[in-house]
């Protein structure tokens, strides 16, 4: 028998076939014979590429746990290198990782400290775990975090950050929790730095404000007397060496209260407490009164004062008047100053204009001494001079220009200056100002009417309730409302005044503020709420020398109509009393 592939002679061997069958058959024997030889080849082949692949594959395998060990190697690096805590924590409530910073931390060392609870050592101050200050005993979260003082194994204080987070599998199951904490000591260090410094700001602020109100009140309260009697005495036809002395004192004590009056509204700028209010005004009627103001001035200097204001424009205006006025008296009053030969010019025109508002340039033009190119700037610095010689020479705080710069930023404009030494200079701004209601000169109602004051109300049938406690200020405001034909009552204190109040009816009610038995926000209170009281409706002033925005603010509180400051120039309180008087009246 022919030799064939050992699995086909064995398959033969035990057949029954003859010798003339297998003869006969023997080409399909050869192809069975190719097919195992063939088949041989093909599983020795697998075979090499099967432990070939094995070989790569432990080789792959390996070099991935070469790979995992070195990043695991990195990983346990950093976390021992980094400063804050990293932590594990089991279901059970035990440490199951800390990296070293928990040592450096809290004084206890890892190994005391894996394996068991948490909450063993006592770390905060009031003795409650660490951990569960976190809350995590609340499923109602992913993570949590918390600022909290802890103390060290030494009682050593520390802030900490804790902030704790799920550890769930992937189907959602809880399994632990890992966090972080945090030193913050420093940073809350500096915070608690910062707050106490901020407290003493506030704190030395407020005694500055105390300081500076009541500083205010004590000097404008004589000052009140000394204005008032000197405009008394001028009105009591003095000889010629009285009068130059009287206008000596006038023009001192004018003087006084400017520098108050600057300082206290630089404070106010500066503190973020001066509102800018907004009310109709006339325009024409302010500038006659500046022109009334400084035509004394500029005459006995021989200088020639004048106000141009283009033909056309609006009258009535909205805005703060009392503060416009501010900084065009205050910006003439420095022309003038500086100003010794040729003239000073208040020139306003208008830029812009629609139906509700106009845009004016308001100029204030001199030929005085000038300002160096290098100093134009540094004069609207507070408490700065253009030289260091003109304070001695010219005199002021070096505030009055700081506070009209501020005051047009708080209104939304910018003061600028064009100035050439020894040729004069030009201060201008731009103002945005609404239009307001165009007024009948003829109408008696109206209050902003432009008519001869004068003639506008006869004060004998009117009556008013003056409150005040200082006997000087009580002399000189009898003074001036007897030369003015006005009928009054004086009430030394509130209390007083609560009675004459219920039996007598007044057109107006002046009510000093700070006075014994009862002061006058306690005054104006009674007498407001009093449902019986003939002056329920009255109108009722105050008048005080204390003007902060505190006082403001609780002259609002108690319902008082206004505040006529102290002290008052006889003038304008004149003024005052027809305005009001006329609007009691109709």
């Amino acid at each position: 028998m022919k030799k064939y592939h050992r699995l086909l002679n064995r398959q033969l061997k035990k057949s029954t076939v003859d010798a003339a069958t297998l003869k006969e058959i023997a080409p399909l024997l050869e192809q069975i014979n190719r097919a195992y030889i063939n088949f041989d080849k093909d599983l020795d082949q697998a075979e090499s590429v099967l432990e070939l692949s094995s070989q790569e594959l432990y080789l792959a395998n390996k070099q991935l746990l070469s790979k995992f060990d070195a990043i695991s190697t990195r990983l346990t690096k950093v976390a021992e290198n980094i400063n804050d805590v990293i932590f594990e924590i089991d279901l059970k409530g035990n440490w199951k990782y800390l990296n070293p910073a928990w040592e450096k931390l809290s004084g206890y060392s890892v190994a005391e400290c894996i394996g068991k609870p948490f909450y063993e050592k006592k770390y905060t101050f009031d003795g409650t775990p660490i951990i569960k200050l976190v809350k995590i005993d609340n499923d109602d979260f992913d993570s949590k975090s918390s600022i909290i003082k802890v103390k060290s194994a030494s009682n050593v204080a520390k802030w900490v950050d804790v902030s704790v987070k799920k550890i769930l599998n992937k189907n959602g199951v809880l399994e632990g929790y890992i966090g972080t904490i945090v030193d913050i000591s420093d940073f809350k260090s500096i915070e608690i730095a910062l707050l106490e410094a901020k407290e003493k700001a506030t704190l030395a602020n407020r005694a500055k404000d105390d300081f500076l109100s009541t500083m205010s009140h004590e000097i404008r309260t004589p000052l009140n007397a000394v204005i008032g009697i000197t405009y008394a005495l001028l009105h009591e036809n003095p000889n010629l060496t009285q009068l130059e002395n009287l206008e000596a004192l006038k023009f001192s004590s004018e003087h006084l209260l400017a520098l108050v009056n600057d300082v206290l509204d630089f404070n106010k700028i500066s503190s973020g407490s001066l509102d800018i209010e907004f009310a109709e005004f006339s325009i024409t009627r302010m500038l006659n009164g500046i022109q009334g103001i400084f035509n004394t001035v500029a005459k006995d200097k021989d200088i020639k004062f004048s106000i141009k204001k283009e033909n056309g424009m609006a009258d009535i205006l909205v805005g703060d008047s009392v503060r416009i006025s501010q900084i065009l008296t205050n910006l003439v009053s420095n022309a003038l100053k500086f100003t010794d030969k040729g003239k000073v010019t208040l020139d306003i025109e208008v830029v812009h204009e629609t139906q509700e508002t106009c845009q004016l340039e308001i100029s204030v033009i001199d030929t005085g001494i000038g300002i160096p190119l290098d100093k134009q700037e540094k004069i609207f610095d507070s408490f700065a001079q253009a030289t260091s010689d003109t304070t001695r020479k010219y005199g002021g705080t070096g505030l009055g220009l700081a506070i009209c710069r501020q005051l047009l930023e708080l209104m939304d404009g910018n003061l600028i200056v064009k100035s050439t030494e020894g040729v004069g200079s030009t201060f201008s701004f731009l103002l945005n100002l609404k239009k307001g209601k165009p007024i009948d000169k003829n109408d008696p109602k109206n209050k902003l009417a432009l008519l001869d004051t004068t003639q506008q109300h006869n004060f004998s049938k009117s009556k008013i309730l003056v409150v005040e406690d200082n006997k000087v200020n009580v002399m000189i405001i009898k003074k001036f409302l007897k030369s003015w034909g006005v009928q009054f009552d004086i009430a030394e204190n509130g209390e007083i005044a609560v009675k004459k109040s219920a039996n007598t009816k007044y057109s107006l009610i002046l009510m000093d503020l700070q006075m014994p038995i009862m002061n006058g926000f306690q005054a104006c209170k009674k007498i407001k709420n009093n449902s019986d009281s003939l002056n329920k409706e009255v109108q009722i002033y105050a008048i005080s020398a204390s003007t902060g925005a505190d006082i403001r603010r609780e002259i609002k509180d108690h319902k008082m109509d206004g505040l006529i400051p102290k002290p008052f120039n006889p003038d304008e309180l004149h003024q005052k009393l027809i305005k009001l008087l006329s609007t009691s009246s109709n």
